[in-house]
């Protein structure tokens, strides 16, 4: 079994969507002498093309541009990337835009001009955050478990096919996948086993409400390439402490 902790060493990939290009320019020199990959765009449309073209762990966004606003840009950026942690930089915060802000799923809002002495703990804080992949075409259970992650800091992206979940991860490494046993596609058992093989510093973990043929699955061979496995519907505490411990820092 895979004993160390879900982590990745490469450099976070920033994302920054401003219509003002001197403080796209700014940010971009900036974050890049600290070590950050980081892409610019100065307007929605080529944002969307940028993510199409690579995964971002972290976009900020400006709220007010030509067309397309941040917050509009961020309901279609959630749905294609909704493991990519949004950043608002605004001059326009009132009430209403935090909380619809709030309730898109933005992680935070900073005022405008940019405070880089602030805003550099937060990149920081964002780009420590667990990444893991939900594999499971039960869209509900997806969207819950989702919220519940978020809510614990975990960036947490979803394939809803085998084949999905493979086009993610040639775009991306994923410290942690969670794989359903039934899917449309594919044999989650298979699919976990192919994980291991091509990623074997990836925790893996199978999710099945069929808990009478797990059963008979384990008295006949062992699950190989899963490290753990849960039955559905959750229990959520002692799933939660698995993610923890998998992504706890070794001493």
């Amino acid at each position: 079994m895979n004993n160390s902790p879900a982590t990745t060493q490469r450099s976070a990939r920033l994302l920054v969507v401003d219509d003002d290009l001197d403080t796209c320019a700014n940010l971009a020199d900036i974050l890049s002498d600290i070590g950050y990959d980081v892409r610019t765009a100065p307007d929605a449309s080529t944002a969307l093309r940028t993510l199409d073209e690579q995964a971002f762990d972290i976009v900020l966004l400006d709220l007010k541009m030509p067309g397309m606003d941040g917050l509009q840009l961020y309901r279609e950026l959630k749905r294609r990337s909704p493991s990519t942690v949004a950043i608002l930089i605004t001059g326009f915060a009132d009430a209403e835009t935090r909380e619809r802000a709030e309730q898109l799923g933005v992680w935070r809002i900073l005022p405008k001009p940019v405070d880089v002495p602030a805003l550099l703990p937060l990149i920081s804080e964002a780009a420590e955050q667990p990444l893991l992949l939900i594999v499971d075409d039960d869209h509900d259970f997806c969207a819950s478990l989702y919220d519940v992650l978020r809510e614990r800091s975990f960036r947490v992206a979803i394939a809803e096919s085998a084949q999905e979940a493979a086009q993610q991860m040639n775009r991306q490494e994923f410290p942690i996948v969670l794989v359903d046993w039934r899917l449309p596609d594919a044999d989650g058992l298979k699919l976990l086993e192919d994980i291991h093989n091509r990623h074997p510093h990836s925790r893996t973990m199978l999710l099945t409400g069929y808990r009478h043929e797990l059963t008979d699955r384990l008295e006949h061979n062992s699950l190989h390439g899963v490290d753990v496995f849960f039955y559905k519907p959750l229990e959520m505490a002692e799933f939660l402490d698995t993610l923890q411990r998998w992504t706890r820092p070794q001493k």
